[in-house]
């Protein structure tokens, strides 16, 4: 089943898969009620109430997807009959503080690029997507929000995996990690234990955001401090399977959007990335 409002909610949530740059195609609005109807409906103030509605209806849906929010949505219609058909102008929507699926997301707006967009509901309560629907996505997550995320039930059990690995080969054991965001760059501070050794050792690896093969990752990898003797482009690869911006994405993937990040920055304790997605047609 494809929620069309949650799709747009979590592939702005961190939506990591990056596609070609396509040209934005929009469709010709067409099944619109008449000009006479649209215009009624707009002087008797139907359509003003029907729009309101369809954005409370639209906030409700969404509450019940995420765990923790402010929400807000600010839908455009044709006229009362067009929404009712699931024929719409506009959708934006925009969240702060939010947490969904144990991701932490400060702030997102997403809002649809074109002028006709159209959705119906069949009996069964899926959404069908009459035409692509292209998104614009700007995101923040903080520091903060990283480690929030890295402290989630899912995070954990990665982690509880590659330790699985490491016990079996006599590596160390990855005690607990964070993230700072600092001048630029994400440092990645873990802390590991290794075999006959007490005390828990720390390492600190600074790292760039880049777009690589469809993802972001950590590049340009340092280690700060240089404990373990290790090659740091070998460790890098161990670093971007637990990258928390990577595993936000593999949590809130939908294989029923193409993605197009376009920037992705860090700048005064916070990683800005927007781009665009399309919520792709359902097959007639």
């Amino acid at each position: 089943m494809k929620k069309i409002i949650l799709t747009i909610l979590l592939l702005a949530a961190g939506q990591m898969t990056l596609a070609s740059c396509d040209a934005l195609n929009c469709t010709a609005p067409y099944d619109l009620t008449s000009g006479f109807s649209r215009f009624f409906s707009h002087v008797t103030g139907q359509n003003f109430i029907a729009s309101k509605v369809g954005e409370s209806i639209t906030k409700r849906a969404i509450k019940k997807e995420i765990t923790d929010g402010k929400i807000n949505v600010n839908l455009k219609s044709f006229s009362t009959r067009d929404l009712k058909a699931g024929r719409f102008k506009s959708l934006e929507i925009t969240g702060k503080n939010i947490i969904a699926d144990g991701i932490y997301i400060s702030y997102f707006n997403t809002k649809t690029l074109c002028d006709f967009n159209y959705v119906v509901q069949d009996n069964n309560g899926d959404v069908i997507v009459k035409e692509d629907v292209p998104v614009s996505a700007n995101v923040i997550i903080t520091e903060d929000d990283l480690n929030n995320t890295m402290n989630s039930s899912d995070y954990k059990r990665m982690l509880a995996d590659i330790n699985m690995i490491g016990g079996t080969l006599n590596l160390f054991q990855i005690v607990s990690t964070s993230v700072k965001l600092k001048n630029g760059k994400m440092y990645y501070v873990m802390k590991y234990a290794l075999p006959f050794v007490r005390k828990p050792q720390e390492i600190v690896i600074s790292a760039d955001l880049c777009i690589n093969n469809g993802r972001i990752i950590l590049a340009n990898t340092n280690f700060v401090n240089d404990n373990l003797a290790l090659d740091v482009h070998n460790f890098s690869r161990i670093l971007n399977y637990i990258n928390p911006l990577d595993f936000s994405a593999k949590i809130l993937e939908n294989k029923n959007a193409r993605f197009n990040i376009q920037n992705v920055k860090i700048s005064n304790g916070e990683i800005a990335i927007n781009g665009r997605v399309t919520v792709l047609k359902d097959k007639e």
